[in-house]
This record gives structure tokens, sequence and C-alpha cells, in this order.
């Protein structure tokens, strides 16, 4: 299984400041043979380039400048501080440190619902049969769903919600971490199946709310939640969320869309996803924030359709989950034989299930995954045909 170093051979920083020059750029580096998997627009750009085709990519009328180790962030502080905050992501890869840190991880193979480790919290239910869907029971279209299968381009909004109380606060540090750790785990969701060609759109918004919980007796999500909606201009509530994601998917020019909360205010589960955001609290409970990454990618999944399979979620293997609704079969409590993955433990693998349920499946061997793989199309029988077929019938009613 691909680690979380996937799509990070490369750093370019883009000379326009673009949405639209970084689209470009991006097509014209993968025609080059590279593949982009981490953008912060408008100008950093983290892919895998292979080293031929780099003297290419350095001549590209947009980039500025291309980087393969280490980046001396006095290079990079006259480009602004999102610029330096990507390059800071960039460079912990290089940090011994940090190799150690992963490679050493204590929770290693620990099931989610392990004892002594709290378990996540619920997530949004299997998605059931709808009208207007097909004889298989998929959806007939994504419509406004921002999260229908993970194929293609993802903006990940990452919403950094503080409180004026220093210990609902984060330092710069913890900050860069989080941005940091939400790469390294979306770039190993990406890493599972180059062909969806996923990449991600990332911003990041720091948002600080004068709030105590200790004032607020009745104080949950939808309160710092709606305050944050507020602060960034829209209105207080779900819908306002939900408008929030959709214009963050076409300021982008996205395919789909997501919103990342962390913070440190209380929660009534340390991580949990329901479209079109996840929420998680820095302090994991137990899990360590060294294990961001690995949960960030679970709750992730969570959006784009998958489902958990450790035995204290009470999971089902007979619930269809996924826009393509394949059956939860790796669930822990019904497989013949259940296999390490993401949703089931704290684990860099992935299982066929989860992978049907993010819609990366190829029913008939065609080279295009289901979602985007028209259903064959039955051309109708001649009316003469039907004619004489109800006539047979009527005749063999009447005989009969």
């Amino acid at each position: 299984m691909p680690q979380p170093s996937f799509g990070k051979n490369t750093l370019i920083i883009l000379a326009a400041e673009s949405v639209a020059a970084a689209h470009t750029a991006i097509r014209e580096i993968e025609r080059l043979g590279g593949h982009i998997v981490h953008i912060y627009p408008p100008r950093v750009l983290i892919g895998d380039v292979p080293a031929e085709a780099a003297p290419q990519v350095r001549a590209l009328a947009n980039v500025g400048r291309v980087y393969r180790s280490r980046v001396d962030l006095t290079e990079v502080e006259s480009f602004g501080p999102a610029v330096v905050q990507a390059v800071k992501g960039w460079n912990r890869g290089f940090a011994a440190s940090f190799r150690a840190l992963k490679s050493g991880r204590s929770s290693e193979g620990r099931s989610w619902g392990a004892p002594g480790y709290a378990a996540e919290g619920p997530v949004q239910p299997p998605t059931r049969r709808r009208e207007g869907s097909d004889v298989s029971g998929r959806p007939a279209g994504p419509g406004t769903d921002t999260s229908a299968y993970l194929i293609g381009k993802v903006a990940a909004s990452i919403l950094l919600v503080e409180g004026t109380a220093a210990r609902y606060a984060f330092s710069p540090m913890e900050r860069d971490t989080v941005v940091a750790e939400i790469q390294d785990g979306l770039g190993w969701l990406a890493s599972c199946e180059p062909r969806a060609r996923v990449s991600w759109f990332y911003e990041v918004n720091q948002i600080g709310l004068d709030l105590d919980p200790a004032h607020l007796p009745d104080f949950s999500e939808d309160t710092w939640r709606d305050a944050a909606m507020a602060k960034l201009g829209y209105p207080a509530s779900w819908e306002g969320l939900e408008l929030f994601v959709r214009d963050r998917r076409a300021a982008l020019g996205t395919d789909w869309a997501l919103a990342i909360f962390v913070t440190r205010f209380p929660l009534w589960h340390f991580a949990y996803a329901f479209k079109p955001r996840v929420v998680v609290n820095y302090d994991l409970d137990g899990w360590g924030v060294d294990n961001l990454d690995r949960i960030v990618a679970h709750e992730t999944a969570h959006i784009f359709g998958a489902a958990d399979e450790y035995a204290e979620s009470k999971c089902d293997c007979q619930e269809r989950w996924g826009y393509l609704q394949v059956e939860n079969g790796n669930c822990e409590l019904g497989a013949e034989r259940h296999e390490p993955c993401i949703m089931s433990h704290n684990a860099w693998a992935m299982c066929e299930f989860t992978r049907a349920h993010l819609g990366w499946r190829d029913s008939n061997g065609d080279g295009v995954f289901d979602p985007l793989d028209p259903p064959p199309t039955v051309a109708p029988r001649p009316w003469w045909a039907q004619l004489i077929e109800r006539l047979l019938r009527l005749l063999g009613r009447r005989q009969g």
C-alpha cells in the first residue's frame, strides 16, 4: 500500500496569482507526465514529477520555482504566509524526527474501537435506494452532492476554530502541524487509486471566536460552527455551511468539496463526519496528534461514502454504502475474512469494499470507473415485434 509521501517529490511555486492559471499549469505539468496532488491556490503545487520531465516543467511560462528537497523559508517569505505554511508542511517530510514519529506509532494497527482509546463518533447513515435510481439502486447522478464519489479534484477547506481562552487556542506550530497532517492523510487517500486522479485544493482559515464554553451551558458544535460561518460572511446555520462548501467548489473550479473543522472546543466525540464536513478535536482523546493524518483520511472516506468496519461501530455487512451502493462486506461483525483497512484499524491499508464505496470500481473492465461510465443502453425493440408479442400473449390466454 502506498505511503503518504505519494505526490510529494516536487514543490512548484507559480509566478501568477490566479486559480485559473494554476489549473492551466496543472494540465501542462500532467501532459509532461507529472501528477499534481496537493494545491494551495493560487501559487503552490505539490506532486510527482519524473526527473526527466523536470527541465520541461521548469521551462513552463507560469512556473517560478521548482524544489525537490527541503526549502529555506527565507526564499519564499516574499510570497506571503499561505505559501510559507504550505512550504512548512513540505519541509516536515524531510525531518528525521518526523519520520521517526510516523514509523513508531504506539497505536499502529489498533482497531478504531480498541479499549483505552475513544471511538470515533457516529457517521452519516448509508444512502437508501431513492426515487430516480436505476435498477441497481445507483443514484441517477450527483446533483447538488458535494462529495458523491472520490474521483477528480476536491476543494478541502481547513477551518481552525479557536477560542480566546488559551486552552481553546492553537500555537503557530500546532496550526502548521494540523495542515501538514491533513495533507499527509489526504495524500494517502489519493495514493490508493492513482487512476482516480484525486487532487486536493487547500484553503486554510484561522477563525478566532470570543466564546467560552464554561459560560455557555448549551454549548455545542452549532454554537461555534454557526459563529465561524458568520465570521466568514455566511448564514449562521447548517445551510450557511452547505453554501460555503458549494461556493468553495465553484471558486476553486473543483469537482467536489468538503470542510474540515479542527478545534479545541469540547465536542460530543473527538472525530466525526456528516456531509459536507469533518469535525476533529486537536487532542484526539488518546490517539495523539501524530495520528491526525489517519483520522482525517478515515473521516474523509466517510464523506465520500465509505462505511465503518470495526465491531464497536455496530456495522452491518448487509448495509449498502457509497454512490455505487455496495455492501459493507469487510465489517468485522460478519465478514468471512476481515482484512485490515483504514475504516477498521489505524493502518495505511484499504479493502476492496471501501474502494468500491469511494467509487473505485470498474465492473466491465473498460478502464472507466463505474460512476463515470454510463450504463449500457438497450435499444427498444421495434414496434411491430412488441405488437406481435402482445398478440401471441393474447392468443395464449384465449386458448388457455
